[in-house]
């Protein structure tokens, strides 16, 4: 979502005349020696003093905020680089900040002797029946390579492109009969009998396998991903049956169907004992009951199995991988008027479905899926009962503020850094306290994440929205940029970030009061695949309120009038999305 900005910086001090006078450079990003990714341009801010003093970055002068904070876009090259700041103010103050730029990936190519080097598959790899192994080799141009597997695959061709490149490429399908365990990939030039050739061997090892592996989840909250290196698809609890059919490096394949995967971190499973596991495992009996905040649904499951859920108009979708309907009663708690209809079918191949369908009128609040003693609970939840009168119309509501970021002593920090100084994690407590001044006025009830210095890990934080049996969630956040992005290229202001869809008329109505409230640039109400959005069993939201990087932004986070239209725009949007009528006043 953001970068984590370390903070350095550089204090002279030079003599003119009798009086000392105090001339600073202060440099806050990027760290002295810190490497960047391969860019042409990158930002740089910090501050100096006196802040009406020239200064110039590189020959480039620099324009300097009425605060002395500055940031600016400018080129760099390749390697070892320096920004030579100097800032004139009678004598010169000089300081350079050294880091380091990635250099761009060049194919080596040889033009003399022969050459051969192995690009992809740069790790081990596990492939089963039908998946296909590409293979990239860089080497001298215009000659005839091959690629080899001991026990699969001898001399299979390559294609040099485009021609006369040095780029080639290789395809290899597997086959049902293949059985290979921790072979070397070769390639190599064919030439004739006597004549000079090169090769090379692959780091990683080969492995095709002819039948699949029985996994289990090693741990709490473990992230299935659409691809290697893709969003999140599922998060699922310890001891959840998984059945793998391949791996890349430390990233395993998750066979879910014919037509569906996912990807899991290797060191986040492990070799399940029961490797007699079809995979195959069905639904029993289903009971419905009335809970205090909505609707619970027990499913017979005799095994932990992996799952994705969907909200619709009026319901919610359970889909159950590795299982078949097989649901023979499904029994309604006469006393549940939230959940009105549940079915549970069979559904693509290898899944079962389970849909629940709420009263009219009723939306879904929210939602918790957890694993019972040899079943699947879907706890659903109904809008809460609030007074709605003023002068305390919230009370009743159970709302959790979470300022986003924890401080730490050491670098990285954790989270977003100012020109001059300010720490992310201390503008958003300062806020989230005058949220809580607002809302607690109000007759909510609310519970803070982070009350002061302590560190709250990312994983925790949904997880204690829940153990509050919060009603809301707000996560208070401010903005920064990835390196090498331009911070003129765009108007920066705030953002607003949903997941999921009964988070979204919540994300809108805050939206809606920023655009009334805060006197910064739009950039939207967006969707965002963020943990503690998606993980939170409640309607949720994350703020960004502004860019903390930008000095005149950095500046109003540290106003206290702004602090309190954050936190005043926020309720507004709260009352809003709650549909609580503004107060009458009595003449």
């Amino acid at each position: 979502m953001k970068v984590r900005i370390l903070s350095a910086a550089v204090l002279i001090s030079v003599l003119a005349g009798p009086a000392v006078r105090a001339d600073e450079i202060r440099v806050m990003y990027p760290p002295e020696g810190d490497l960047l990714p391969s860019v042409k341009n990158t930002f740089i801010f910090g501050n100096i003093t006196p802040s009406t003093a020239p200064f110039y970055i590189n020959g480039q002068k620099i324009s300097v905020y009425r605060n002395g904070g500055f940031i600016a876009y400018l080129s760099v090259g390749e390697g070892e680089f320096a920004f030579n700041c100097e800032l004139q103010n009678g004598a010169t103050t000089s300081y350079a900040r050294k880091i380091k730029i990635k250099p761009a990936p060049q194919p080596r190519i040889s033009t003399g002797a022969l050459s051969l080097e192995i690009i992809s598959p740069a790790s081990d790899l596990e492939l089963s029946a039908g998946d296909y192994l590409n293979v990239l080799a860089f080497g001298t141009p215009a000659h005839k390579a091959v690629f080899s597997v001991k026990g699969a695959v001898k001399d299979a061709g390559m294609t040099e492109f485009p021609k006369g490149s040095g780029r080639y490429f290789g395809l290899y399908r597997v086959k049902d009969s293949d059985s290979v365990r921790g072979a070397q990939l070769l390639v190599k030039f064919k030439t004739g009998l006597f004549a000079s050739s090169a090769g090379a061997l692959a780091k990683g090892r080969i492995s095709l396998l002819n039948r699949f592996s029985v996994m289990e989840t090693s741990t709490d909250t473990v992230i299935l991903r659409s691809g290697p290196d893709s969003g999140y698809l599922m998060f699922l609890p310890r001891g959840v049956k998984l059945v793998s059919d391949g791996r890349a490096g430390n990233m395993r394949r998750i066979w879910l169907s014919a037509s569906e995967a996912a990807w899991v971190d290797d060191s986040k499973v492990s070799f399940s004992n029961d490797s007699a596991f079809a995979p195959q495992t069905e639904t029993g009996a289903v009971r419905l009951k009335r809970t205090d905040t909505g609707s619970s649904a027990s499913v017979y499951l005799p095994e932990k199995v992996p799952y994705t859920a969907e909200e619709r108009e009026n319901g919610l979708r359970v889909t159950l991988y590795y299982t078949r309907a097989h649901t023979n009663t499904l029994v309604y708690d006469s006393s549940d008027t939230f959940v009105t209809y549940a079915r549970v079918s069979g559904g693509a191949e290898n899944t079962a479905v389970l849909d629940f369908e709420f009263a009219p009128g009723q939306a879904l609040w929210g939602y918790e899926i957890s694993f019972g003693t040899r079943a699947l609970v879907v706890d659903m939840k109904r809008p809460p009962v609030l007074a709605g009168a003023w002068p305390r119309p919230l009370e009743g509501l159970r709302v959790v503020v979470d300022p986003g970021h924890s401080p730490k002593q050491v670098p990285p920090y954790d989270g977003a850094i100012g020109p001059m100084g300010t720490f992310e994690y201390q503008v958003n407590l300062v806020t989230a306290y005058k949220l809580n001044d607002a809302l607690s006025a109000l007759g909510a009830t609310v519970y803070m994440i982070r009350r002061d210095t302590e560190t709250v890990q990312l994983t925790d934080r949904p997880r204690l929205a829940r153990e509050f049996k919060g009603d809301l969630y707000l996560s208070l956040h401010n903005n920064a940029l990835p390196d090498g992005e331009d911070p003129y290229a765009s108007p920066r202001g705030f953002s607003v970030y949903h997941y999921h869809r009964h988070s979204f008329k919540l994300a809108g109505a805050i939206h809606r009061a920023y655009l009334k409230n805060i006197p910064l640039p739009d950039e939207g109400l967006r969707f965002g695949d963020y943990a503690v959005a998606r993980q939170t069993s409640m309607p949720a939201v994350l703020v960004e309120s502004a860019y903390m990087i930008l000095p005149e932004q950095e500046e109003l986070l540290n106003a206290p009038e702004f602090q309190q239209k954050l936190a005043d725009a926020i309720t507004g949007g709260l009352l809003d999305f709650l549909k609580i009528p503004p107060m009458k006043v009595t003449k």
